[in-house]
């Protein structure tokens, strides 16, 4: 009995810290600064040794009593071993059929990549050097990937369970809502400060909790996609109250009942996250968005009658363009003629100054280090010296100077390559980017058969085509949750 009250306590808690790592990842700026690197890592590892308790609770709790579904009696005195569907006095349940450590899609391409910048890492002869060119930035690339994966693993634990799958939609939904008014907020009053203290280097592109506008547009397409689950499993529950070819009175009655209300409840989150998502004009996610509908479309094509989900969700983003004006989405496309020259000169720079280093990499998280800065040259003898803060930063090997691109003289530096697959390239070499792209096919694979995660997980990963996402550490915390999901039937 003590053990069985571990295992639940465990399993609550394990599920109470995965939903406060992805509220607080994204509440603490998107946890893009350095104040949240060791909180985040200090959760996730929390989050992991929860896991290995549990499922070694699990596996003692399976010695003593069998390969059963248990359950605990509402009285919690008892416990009841594979109780009846029927039974009515059935508490908190655990299935110890099922693998103490459960799979998860991101485990082996994790521990690949993982493998790899430790080998980045290592010091290898004739020079006994690492191969990145920052121990440091690479380490603590290392220490964010380790943490992720971590927490995919947890997450995988928690999700056996149906219910916590359903609670963690909701969840998100809920969080999407809270974020979107925030922004809409933001938005209308010319806020120029996140928390009203927070103001970002960059005047005009805060959104929400999120430095940069298209980050937090890159945040949105997993929660509007979440949110269009759970109210394509609303609609159906509707739909089949009110039966074929309803009146509109009994339609409008059907709203009372517990199935209109569940509906009302789950458009609101749908359309705020439609509408925060636009009110971004943020391109790439607009295209990545209108991608993934077509995709969750294409999945749930012709598998009910009547009118499906998906042509709900478009008909909140026409009123969502309608509302906040086709003009100013429009500009924003017009200027992505204007825009476009400086990121392609950027991925065509960072590709020829690869120097050889299509196996090794330049090593992870190091691409603002080797692309965009650069040691002073060395003076001929009797040249007036570098300032002395120049030479005791060459002296601690640190690259000081930067670099301007002949095509963007009025760029002097770059930190991101705004792509991360080249991105990945340039930092971990061809090797790095296969495991990259072997993680992200894994990603679809596990939720292809739910098209509303599949379109969150497939818009995520298009918009990181011409953007940084995945080095928003928030964004990536909430995409191997979702991953981690397995589909839900009925939410087509």
């Amino acid at each position: 009995m003590a053990r069985a009250r571990r295992l639940r306590d465990a399993t609550r808690l394990l599920e109470g810290l995965l939903w406060a790592i992805v509220a607080g990842s994204v509440a603490a700026i998107g946890s893009v600064h350095p104040w949240a690197y060791v909180p985040l890592w200090i959760a996730c590892l929390t989050a992991a040794l929860v896991f290995v308790f549990r499922a070694l609770t699990s596996s003692a709790l399976r010695r003593s009593l069998g390969r059963h579904l248990v359950a605990f009696h509402l009285s919690g005195r008892w416990l009841v071993l594979d109780p009846a569907p029927e039974y009515e006095n059935q508490g908190w349940s655990f299935d110890l059929r099922r693998p103490a450590f459960t799979s998860a899609p991101l485990l082996w391409p994790g521990i690949a990549f993982l493998a790899w910048v430790l080998l980045q890492l290592a010091p290898f002869p004739p020079s006994f050097r690492p191969a990145t060119v920052s121990f440091p930035d690479t380490r603590r690339g290392l220490a964010f990937v380790a943490s992720l994966l971590a927490l995919h693993l947890a997450a995988a634990a928690v999700f056996d369970e149906r219910a916590a799958r359903v609670r963690f939609r909701r969840f998100v939904a809920g969080l999407g809502l809270a974020l979107a008014l925030v922004a809409l907020f933001q938005a209308a009053s010319g806020a120029q400060r996140i928390y009203g203290l927070f103001a970002p280097l960059e005047r005009g592109t805060l959104f929400g909790p999120f430095v940069n506008r298209n980050h937090f547009a890159g945040y949105m397409l997993m929660v509007a996609f979440t949110s269009f689950g759970l109210l394509a499993r609303a609609w159906r529950r509707y739909r089949r109250h009110v039966g074929e070819r309803p009146n509109l009175r009994r339609r409008l009655v059907a709203l009372s009942t517990a199935e209109g209300v569940g509906l009302l409840y789950a458009v609101t989150p749908s359309v705020a996250a439609v509408a925060a998502l636009v009110a971004t004009t943020s391109r790439g996610a607009l295209v990545a968005f209108v991608a993934g509908l077509v995709l969750a479309g294409l999945g749930v094509w012709r598998r009910s009658a009547g009118v499906p989900a998906w042509a709900l969700a478009a008909a909140f983003v026409v009123m969502a363009l309608s509302w906040f004006g086709l003009e100013r989405v429009d500009i924003r496309f017009n200027e992505a003629a204007g825009d476009a020259p400086g990121r392609t000169a950027v991925w065509k720079d960072s590709l020829a100054r690869m120097n050889g280093r299509w196996l090794s990499g330049t090593g992870f998280n190091t691409f603002g280090l080797s692309m965009s800065h650069t040691r002073p040259w060395i003076l001929p003898v009797g040249a007036t010296p570098w300032p002395a803060e120049v030479d005791s930063a060459v002296r601690a090997g640190e690259w000081p100077g930067t670099r301007a691109l002949t095509q963007l003289p009025s760029l002097s530096w770059y930190r991101e390559a705004h792509n991360d697959y080249l991105q990945t390239l340039v930092e971990t070499g061809v090797p790095g980017l296969l495991v990259a792209l072997w993680a992200a096919a894994a990603a679809l694979a596990a939720v292809r058969r739910d098209p509303w995660l599949l379109a969150a997980v497939a818009a995520v990963l298009m918009h990181s085509f011409v953007d940084f996402d995945l080095q928003i550490p928030a964004i990536p915390v909430l995409l191997v949750c979702l991953v981690a999901m397995r589909p839900e039937g009925g939410l087509r």
